[in-house]
């Protein structure tokens, strides 16, 4: 069996994709699981050594291709570091270098007729009819975001590490791609986000996981993807943020990585994005999200996770729960503890089964 090494904050999503698609994987990441030991070789990097610590950790594991998950998008120059000494399966440090620019990609939307939400640095002209958010240059998952105040407006440095963006009212969606034939992307799926979500105790703005949507109930952003794709050269799996305000749409970001809403269309579909096939039109609605810590705790030795745990392997299966800590580990308040799945008849009931079981994860560790 291919070997494929997998770096990034959390490697557990991207590990079961590839035994799906038939690789064996080999994980970096911050956490090292108790599922993810049993998907993957992991290596668990400390938390004060992110994100340059996965260079020197690299050079360690047998030759083998490798790819990046969520947060290395962020840093070109480790991407680079590790792509010295072997194959990426994703893009490289120069389309990450424009890619993540927001300003970037603000301009060639707007060649492309779409102009919202607005994008601009500290000491720009900031339309005062209009609300706006802070967000980190290097942001993440919803991290650091804000609303801005009178402060974040006037110019403060030459090179900020913020910047502002129009906030539009709607909703958060995720759409993913994959390199297709010719360079045209292949449409794998469209998920809304649950971002900030209060029953999952995220603070405001943190991804706190997706629920999957009918291509037909938001709109279409293949192509706006293909343009995108005509200025990126981007590869392998991508997803675009976007909001969804009325029959229209703006997008926030693009996440030129493996994303964390693509194994939700592996297990509605069967089809693994890693082998990059057309995937067929599932019949079913899966969502995923992410419970934080109301307060902090010790995780416990048992839980209604442990089934999932004992049969993880069998990565066809959908999970009840993922991403789960080892028995005694302290799990600081606001700390993300594990993930929830569910599977459902549509967007409304598989968001009100996740919500179901956010609560019974309330009761065990009691939360009121």
């Amino acid at each position: 069996m291919d070997r494929v090494l997998i770096v990034g904050a959390s490697g557990r999503a991207a590990a079961a994709s590839a035994r799906r698609a038939g690789f064996d994987p080999y994980v970096l990441d911050l956490f090292a699981d108790a599922d993810t030991e049993r998907l993957a070789t992991v290596v668990k990097l400390p938390m004060d050594e992110y994100p340059h610590g996965f260079v020197e950790l690299a050079k360690r594991v047998p030759p083998m291709p490798w790819m990046y998950t969520g947060g290395l998008e962020n840093y070109p120059d480790v991407v680079a570091a590790i792509s010295q000494t072997r194959e990426l399966w994703g893009n490289g440090p120069d389309v990450l270098k424009t890619v993540r620019n927001p300003f970037a990609v603000q301009k060639w939307l707007k060649e492309f007729g779409r102009t919202r939400p607005q994008t601009i640095l500290p000491g720009e002209f900031a339309d005062p009819s209009l609300r706006w958010l802070c967000k980190p240059i290097r942001g993440s998952a919803g991290l650091g975001v804000r609303f801005a105040d009178s402060d974040d407006f006037p110019s403060q440095a030459e090179k900020p590490n913020y910047y502002l963006q129009e906030y539009l009212e709607g909703d958060s969606m995720s759409a993913v791609f994959a390199h297709g034939r010719r360079g045209w992307p292949t449409f794998v799926g469209v998920s809304r986000q649950l971002i900030g979500t209060d029953w999952l105790h995220a603070k405001p703005f943190a991804y706190a996981g997706n629920v999957m949507v009918a291509p037909n109930e938001c709109p279409d952003p293949r192509p706006t993807a293909g343009w995108l794709t005509y200025r990126f050269p981007l590869r392998r799996v991508w997803g675009i943020d976007f909001i969804r305000y009325g029959d229209k749409f703006g997008v926030i970001e693009v996440n030129p990585r493996y994303t964390a809403s693509v194994e939700l269309y592996e297990l509605a579909t069967r089809t693994a994005a890693l082998t990059q096939k057309e995937p067929a039109i599932p019949k079913t609605t899966f969502g995923k999200a992410v419970y934080y810590a109301p307060r902090r705790f010790v995780f416990p030795s048992s839980g209604p996770w442990d089934d999932f745990l004992a049969r993880c392997t069998d990565v066809w299966r959908r999970p009840n729960f993922a991403d789960i800590p080892h028995a005694g580990d302290i799990i600081e308040a606001g700390q993300p503890v594990l993930t929830i799945f569910a599977e459902a008849d549509g967007e409304v009931a598989c968001e009100a089964k996740l919500k179901a079981s956010a609560a019974e994860l309330d009761r065990l560790f009691a939360v009121g």
